[in-house]
């Protein structure tokens, strides 16, 4: 459900966990009722240190967030508000080195 939910709004992945949890109890597979993807992947303490850093604490961004940290390959963000950037720097900024952010039309970003 990770890998395929990411570019879908969050009614969308509702309506996935909804056919998961129905075909887990139809194949009657052991499992915990009502499960939902930041409960599983999901630690509260990491969660809030991203809500610090400025992600918002809704549902979508909090699967985003998710998503984005255990992809085994880089996110692709489509961001028109900021707020991706936004938490990303924030994130970022106590790291060595920090963070950069940089727009794909600069000309010396290949170096």
């Amino acid at each position: 459900m990770v890998s395929y939910s990411g570019a879908f709004t969050m009614d969308f992945r509702h309506e996935l966990e909804l056919v998961w949890n129905e075909n887990v109890e139809r194949l009657k597979i052991v499992h915990t009722p009502h499960i939902k993807m930041s409960h599983v992947l999901g630690d509260d303490v990491t969660i809030r240190i991203w809500n610090v850093a400025g992600l918002p604490n809704d549902d979508l961004s909090v699967e985003n967030g998710i998503i984005m940290f255990k992809s085994r390959r880089w996110p692709l963000m489509i961001d028109p508000q900021t707020q991706a950037k936004k938490f990303i720097k924030n994130l970022g900024k106590d790291r060595e080195p920090p963070l950069e952010a940089f727009k794909p039309s600069e000309a010396n970003m290949i170096r």
